[in-house]
């Protein structure tokens, strides 16, 4: 979980946050403002200031605030002038929005504020669905509401060009003045504010709501405001019951409002949806007894907490955020439940959590064993921390004056506060065993200071509206207030966070008036190292006691001097003997392609001690215990992955070298407890016979499943086994002895230059004629039928009835005319044989016995890189086949993968062993170098690096309905339709009552909602409507639509554990790494996508800090998706299919200076990139790859496309399952095809870098691979 930020407010005025990671308060820069009251959610903080003003403070964002002006420029032909600017009535503005319904002429746009600058000027762009269009932008159409195109026709009537503009907010990291409500800000000052709404049912993502009360009790709702418009448009009134004076509110994520009244009495606002954002009306609620008054009020997701005026804490039952927009009973509770403890503020976070400054000791507390079955918690645990002081503090003179030059582990000195009251005695201990931890040292030290400005009238509101408030500093001259040279908090805390180097510490006792908890998220099982209670010590301190250490010595004392260790208890059995066990259980077992049938399985494991290798055995017997299923080693197993269905909890164990039909063999247990216990078991077992523990190297190719597990194969262990020192070659022995002809042996490495293939074997007595062939992949051609070609680059005929050998290639089904008839016949009938052939640079030379034939050159098109197996006919026993490659030799059925542990989406990695993981939820994440976590339950070697995980998806299901002339749409359809409640095909029956978890490990964190972002748009009430179920769904029905549909989404959390660390708080899409040497501990270039398309730079990456130091922005017109780096080169994919190269990369501008589009072939619109050696490939959104043709040096952008068609039945492609999902390019090409195999692309040459075909490994449940770092 990253860190996130508690806040707190002090007596002063200042603001202070707290670090979930973090071990000591750090003071806000301080800049000549006080502040009366915060409010925060992640990134946006709200203040009151001591002038009675709104504030806005943006901070810790790594991506900036940057949107993108849109204006259509608009013409009508016509007779005379032609295209002209001279509408016609009925028609849109000239300048206007994409549906023409606004004005947007383009000298009348402006800033919103001062606090937004221009990027540039208005420009047109250029492409329209990632096709390039003319340099003047036009795109023609029959009319303004029809589909435009880059053609001109003669009935093109109107035509339309887009400009765009980038304005960019860049009061980053600084308190910015919200205007007031009238022109003289002391007319009606403001007392209260609050932020939340980012939850909100059904709405927008980045929304948030910001409520306001006057010194006139008058509610106020601050329209527009949004994480891309943190100051919003305009204040609104709303309208409270006469008589009713607001004092304080509260708003909570779902969008709830509870307001206080100065009656004591409160107020709740009903009707809050994504389409009333200020809701309907108001519902008044009573305090909890009759003599008291609420005084304040603070709202959660489902909780409501208050105080009263006697400082008693109380909390609401019955609340529900989710439903409180629907439901006025969900909104205002049931009823009031007392809690201990004096309490003077309160806050609630987003989860529910509880924060509260203490009315009597002014401390800050936080409410323990808060969850969802029990939302009151426990009790109160204080929160008390060293401080961090900024150089403008008025406690920080006194502190460092008195501090001198001692240690930072000795006792820090107390501030002026703590002068003027005691705390107690104990309070005062803990904190001073607290001040001296230890904590990590910063290696700089940053200082930032601001003026205090003594003039009062520069305060005002009105004069600072929109600008940076409390500091001289311009955007050019100072960077660190705006743009966060070190990190994303440059320019918010006085100082860097030095904790143990810096002197700038105090105890000092500050009286907190006010909290904030909107932007911290904190896990009740996992708490932040911010207490200090005494039972935690003791514990540890009870080992070290004296009355145990003598009774431990008492013990040792009965046994004889030396006994301990002189072995005298060897002869005793071992408790535990571990050299051999055996696991049973019950289960049902299927093989591929058969329904599950009751099973008992056994696992049966020996370790021979070091004598030998270890092995063990999986045995499957029928129900009754006696007959045996089947039975096979465990070294033949290449894959344990975990297949569960919602209920049913499954694994699948793949071992292909079985006979046919046997793998994958599935097993399906009663509960996730058994399952994991066999997935646990036979993976670690499995890996102990591979010899594979702990990190992987960094050649290693990474690979996800569908259900989210990391999986990885290490080539070390099979290069050190090929590799021959005196051949200077990677060697594969090929037993055929049990084998019969005809053979088919796979070469997976083809005959590169410098291969040998040495085949050893006897020819029978009564044979004619035997052959041998160096197959290709052949060539598939659908025309009006499905056609296959043959292509065999290399054909040897020994043929005794007519005394020669015959040489000859084949392409594409034909025989090469240049056929070779060699009157030297080497083999004979009835004798032994050694073929010998080599690939030379010029031809493949063949040696049978030791004598030489003539050397057979290459044909055109089929290198010898071209040849992916051997084939060999007639009357001939093949014995043995030896295989020599330049490369290590990865048989991909047969490589093992191992579980890593984790939850991704997808995995990168680099040459240079730094590993990045993106989540289900967008997460980064960077690998810790340790194995193991959940899925190993405690069999790992070491738990080094392990830490806890968690990802969010969302479940969706649909609802289907038909329209009839008597009722309209409902739920009734026609006997041939899908089911009415449905998964997304429609194949399948769904609802929402018995949706269940994949595990026990996810959890549901909301009910089922309506989805209003579908693609293709959704009508108010969330449907969508079509001619017929399988068509395209629009947002707006027609008169032709006959069915509808909507999707329900319900939000699960996973948590887990694995060898991750989580990277920052900014979500990213896609990432790409690059070495920028060999060195050891080199810079590392990382390149990302973040959620919202923007690319961003990683900065600080290397071998010892793979995590980086932060994240820098880089420009780009159109948002992206995928992004790829390789060379220095980065290429990217944007949301509307094209492809854009990054262009003046140099060692002095890491950056780039500008982006070069790519267009896709036409029709074509790409979704993922990847480049490496092996060239640059790109995959759209039908599944097809396509290649980039001709790219050399002096164009590095290549000239053209290459597309490759996903011929059925041609695999991986098959009926209902063609395509790719993923495509990784290094100096391999390895792919995902939809029909679940892992593929590697063979026959790739410098004239042919689409490669001949594929090589297959196992089919499973893959999602993505990743070879970037994967190297031979």
């Amino acid at each position: 979980m990253p860190s996130t930020l508690l806040f707190a407010n002090s007596n002063e005025g200042r603001v202070y946050a707290l670090s979930t990671s973090g071990s000591a308060w750090r003071e806000f820069l301080y800049l000549g403002l006080e502040f009366k009251k915060i409010c925060v959610v992640p990134h946006f903080m709200w203040a009151i200031g001591g002038d009675r003003q709104v504030y806005v403070h943006v901070h810790g964002l790594d991506v900036p605030i940057r949107l993108k002006e849109e204006a259509y420029e608009n013409e009508r032909w016509l007779p005379i002038e032609g295209f002209s600017n001279r509408l016609l009535p009925t028609d849109r503005y000239h300048f206007s929005n994409a549906d023409g319904t606004v004005d947007r002429n383009i000298d009348k746009v402006r800033l919103p504020s001062m606090a937004w600058q221009w990027e540039g000027e208005w420009q047109l762009d250029l492409t329209l669905d990632g096709q390039p269009l003319d340099h003047d932008g036009w795109t023609y159409a029959v009319d303004f509401p029809a589909t435009y195109h880059p053609q001109k026709n003669w009935k093109s009537c109107v035509r339309r060009r887009k400009w765009v503009r980038f304005r960019r907010y860049c009061a980053l990291n600084s308190w910015c003045a919200v205007a007031p409500l009238h022109k003289d800000p002391t007319q009606e000052p403001f007392i209260d504010v609050s932020i939340g709404g980012a939850n909100v049912p059904g709405a927008s993502p980045g929304l948030l709501l910001v409520w306001a009360v006057t010194a006139h009790g008058r509610v106020m709702f601050r329209s527009g405001v949004s994480t891309t418009a943190p100051e919003g448009l305009r204040w609104t009134a709303v309208t409270t019951p006469s008589g009713c004076e607001v004092s304080q509110i509260s708003v909570g994520a779902t969008g709830l409002v509870w307001a206080v009244l100065y009656n004591g009495r409160a107020i709740v606002r009903a009707g809050i949806t994504r389409d009333t954002l200020t809701g309907n009306n108001w519902l008044e609620v009573k305090p909890p007894g009759t003599n008291l008054k609420i005084a304040q009020v603070a709202v959660g997701t489902n909780s409501v907490w208050c105080v009263t005026n006697d400082n008693h804490v109380w909390f609401r039952r019955g609340v529900h955020g989710e439903a409180s927009g629907v439901s006025e009973d969900a909104a205002i509770g049931s009823g009031w439940v007392e809690m201990v403890g004096n309490i003077s503020y309160i806050s609630v976070a987003a989860n529910d959590q509880v924060f509260a400054v203490g009315s009597e000791d002014r401390a800050l507390y936080f409410r323990s064993g808060v969850s969802a079955t029990d939302p009151t918690g426990k009790k109160w645990r204080l929160i008390q921390l060293p401080m961090q002081l900024s150089r403008t503090s008025s406690n920080f003179s006194f502190s460092s004056r008195q501090s001198g030059n001692s240690s930072p582990t000795t006792t820090k000195h107390r501030s002026l506060n703590s002068l003027y009251k005691e705390r107690l005695q104990q309070e005062a201990g803990n904190a001073e065993s607290v001040a001296g931890t230890s904590v990590p040292v910063s290696n700089e030290v940053y200082e930032i200071s601001g003026k205090q400005l003594k003039n009062s009238r520069a305060w005002s509101p009105v004069r600072s509206v929109g600008s940076v408030v409390g500091t001289e500093a311009h955007p050019e001259t100072d960077s660190s207030v705006f743009e966060g040279e070190t990190s994303r908090d440059s320019g918010v805390f006085g100082e860097c966070e030095d904790h143990g180097g810096s002197q700038n510490w105090t105890d000092c006792e500050v009286q907190w008036v006010g909290c904030s908890a909107g932007a911290v998220t904190v896990d009740p099982a996992l708490l932040p190292n911010w207490f200090n209670d005494s039972y935690s010590q003791n514990a540890s301190e009870e080992l070290n006691q004296s009355w145990r250490l003598q009774l431990l010595e008492d013990l040792k004392k009965r046994l004889p001097a030396g006994e301990m260790e002189s072995g005298a208890f060897a002869h005793y059995e071992k408790a535990i003997e571990m050299s051999s066990w055996v696991k049973s259980g019950e289960a049902r077992c299927a093989k591929s392609g058969h329904p599950f049938e009751d099973c008992l399985i056994e696992l049966e494991w020996v370790n021979n001690q070091g004598t030998g290798p270890d092995s063990g055995t999986l045995t499957v017997l029928n129900s009754d215990g006696i007959t045996t299923k089947m039975q096979f080693s465990l070294s033949e197993i290449t894959c344990i992955m975990c297949c569960s269905e919602p209920g049913s909890p499954r694994l699948a164990i793949h071992a292909p070298r079985l006979p046919p039909g046997s793998s994958p063999l599935k097993l399906q247990f009663s509960g996730d407890t058994d399952l994991e216990d066999w997935i646990s078991h036979l993976t670690s077992v499995c890996c102990q016979i591979n010899e594979v523990q702990g990190r992987p190297s960094a050649r290693s190719v990474w690979i996800t499943s569908g259900m989210g597990d990391v999986f990885v194969f290490d080539p070390i262990n099979l290069e050190s086994a090929q590799w021959e020192e005196a051949a200077k070659s990677y060697r594969q022995r090929i037993d055929l002895t049990a084998t019969e002809t005809p053979y088919l042996t796979a070469l997976h490495n083809g005959m590169l230059i410098g291969s040998r293939l040495e085949i050893s074997g006897f020819i029978y007595d009564d044979a004619d004629q035997v052959r041998f062939d160096l197959q290709g992949h052949p060539t598939v051609r659908l025309r009006h039928k499905l056609e296959t070609q043959r292509n065999i680059p290399l054909h040897i005929n020994p043929r005794f009835n007519e005394n020669l050998t015959v040489f000859n290639s084949m392409a594409a089904s034909a025989w090469s005319e240049d056929e070779i008839r060699d009157k030297l016949v080497t083999f004979a009938p009835g004798a032994e044989f050694k073929l010998e052939i080599y690939s030379d640079t010029d031809g493949f030379r063949v040696q049978v016995n030791g004598k030489e034939h003539p050397k057979f050159h290459y044909r055109s098109g089929l290198a010898p890189d071209t040849v992916c197996s051997l084939y060999s006919s007639g009357r001939v026993k093949i014995l043995q086949i030896v295989y020599d490659s330049p490369r290590i030799i990865i048989p991909l059925r047969d490589v093992y993968w191992r579980q890593i542990g984790g939850h991704m989406k997808r995995v990168v990695s680099s040459k240079a062993g730094v590993v990045w993981g993106i989540g289900y939820d967008n997460t980064a994440w960077v690998y810790s170098g340790g194995w193991g976590g959940a899925f190993l339950k405690g069999l790992e070697t070491s738990s080094q690096g392990i830490n806890v995980m968690t990802d969010t998806q969302n479940y969706y299901i649909y609802e289907n309905q038909r329209w009839n002339p008597l009722s309209g749409f409902s739920s009734t359809g026609l006997p041939t339709d899908r089911h009415m409640w449905s998964d997304v095909t429609g194949k399948h029956k769904r609802s929402k009552e018995h949706a269940k978890l994949l595990s026990m490990h996810w959890q549901w964190i909301s009910d089922w909602m309506v989805d209003f972002h579908n693609p293709g748009g959704v009508d108010r009430d969330g449907w969508q409507y079509a001619v017929d179920f399988p068509a395209s769904y629009h947002a707006k029905k027609q008169f032709t639509d006959y069915v509808r549909r909507r999707r329900w989404y319900r939000k699960c959390r996973l948590t887990t554990s694995g060898p991750w660390q989580e990277i920052g708080n900014t979500k990213v899409v896609d990432v790409a790494l690059q070495p920028d040497s060999d060195d050891a501990d080199c810079t590392i270039t990382v390149w990302a996508i973040a959620a919202n398309g923007d690319v961003l730079y990683r900065r600080g990456v290397s071998q010892s800090q793979p995590a980086g130091t932060g994240w820098e922005h880089v420009p780009c017109d159109q948002p992206l998706t995928s992004i790829s780096i390789y060379d220095n080169k980065v290429w990217t994919v944007g949301k509307n299919g094209s492809a854009f190269l990054r262009c003046g990369i140099t060692v002095d501008n890491p950056l780039g200076s500008k982006w070069q589009l790519i267009e896709p072939p036409g029709g074509v619109s790409f979704k993922q990139i990847s480049a490496g050696k092996c060239g640059i490939w790109a995959l759209d959104t039908v599944g097809r790859l396509s290649v980039r043709k001709e790219i050399n040096g002096t164009f590095p952008e290549g000239s053209h496309w290459q597309l490759l068609p996903n011929v059925l039945n041609d695999p991986p492609h098959y009926e209902g399952n063609s395509g790719f999902k993923n495509v990784s390019v290094s100096e391999h090409v390895f792919a995902v095809s939809q029909s679940g195999y892992v593929c590697k692309r063979s026959g790739i040459t410098p004239l042919n870098p689409a490669g001949t075909g594929w090589i297959l490994g196992i089919q499973a449940n893959w999602s993505s691979v990743n070879v970037t770092g994967f190297y031979d």
